[in-house]
């Protein structure tokens, strides 16, 4: 705490600050210290700031965009307490660095990585391996239902996760929407790009809804018979939807409940665990 001119006290808000480098985009979150509590009070609370993973080129580039953002919400002096990375894309991973170091003076910095002590039984020799979004995501799905769930998140790919027990018993990774959508535009002659909307038809008569129908509606409801096969080996299993194209999926996917911000109450979890 500081005093201005006046003799007025000026208090010092600290925030934490979460990262998601993703391969597309990249999700700052934005946490002041004393919302800190559970996942409710983090989707409440937390505020996100989002640009182009490949806009990220100098510790500038973050600096420029972050700092006027956290000021224009918080709207009085701030300090950075703890940051958090969870990124899927190494080469940025010494921009963000580079950034902490020059710009934040924060107390506390780590990166998301699969590892023991997390509370997760890995069952596998390549946990470490494994993407950091997943791990945000399984333990972020761990606040919310603490065990056996199935994470489906929708982003530039599309990732199940299966936790049974606090044991990873697996999962897949498969081309997501846009991925599929592009694809088919960049490799063909005359394929249209499309909006990524469900059609919600068994077959359709028209180009962009046929798109639509192989790009989503198949790939979803590919997804829902292995969901359904799912719960019948393990009972009461929760299914989680999350990442950026989740609320489309939603309209198909069978679910028990969407968190948009599962990785930010994830990594939030990590820190607390590897503070302790």
């Amino acid at each position: 705490m500081i005093k201005d001119k006046n003799n007025w006290c000026i208090i010092t808000i600290y925030v934490d600050i979460y990262v998601d480098v993703g391969n597309t985009h990249t999700v700052f979150g934005i946490l002041q210290s004393n919302q800190n509590k559970d996942y409710q009070s983090i989707e409440k609370h937390l505020e996100e700031l989002r640009f182009s993973t490949k806009n990220i080129e100098t510790p500038e580039d973050i600096y420029s965009r972050l700092f006027p953002f956290i000021n224009n919400n918080i709207q009085r002096k701030f300090k950075v307490d703890n940051i958090v990375v969870s990124s899927v894309v190494p080469q940025i991973n010494f921009v963000i660095e580079k950034f902490v170091h020059k710009y934040t003076e924060c107390n506390y910095f780590c990166w998301v990585e699969a590892r023991d002590g997390l509370g997760i039984d890995w069952q596998t020799d390549e946990y470490k391996q494994m993407g950091a979004d997943r791990v945000a995501d399984i333990l972020g799905a761990i606040c919310v239902y603490n065990d056996n769930f199935v994470i489906i998140d929708f982003g530039t790919a599309i990732t199940i996760d299966v936790i049974v027990d606090r044991k990873y018993v697996g999962g897949s990774i498969s081309p997501g929407f846009m991925l599929l959508i592009k694809s088919l535009f960049q490799e063909t002659a005359k394929l249209p790009m499309v909006e990524i909307e469900p059609t919600l038809k068994l077959v359709d008569n028209t180009t962009i809804g046929q798109i639509k129908l192989g790009t989503i509606d198949i790939i979803c409801r590919g997804i829902n018979s292995i969901i359904t096969e799912l719960k019948q080996t393990y009972k009461d299993i929760k299914i989680i939807l999350t990442g950026g194209f989740s609320t489309i999926a939603q309209k198909i996917i069978i679910n028990d409940i969407i968190i948009p911000k599962l990785q930010f109450i994830g990594m939030n979890y990590y820190l607390k665990l590897i503070k302790k």
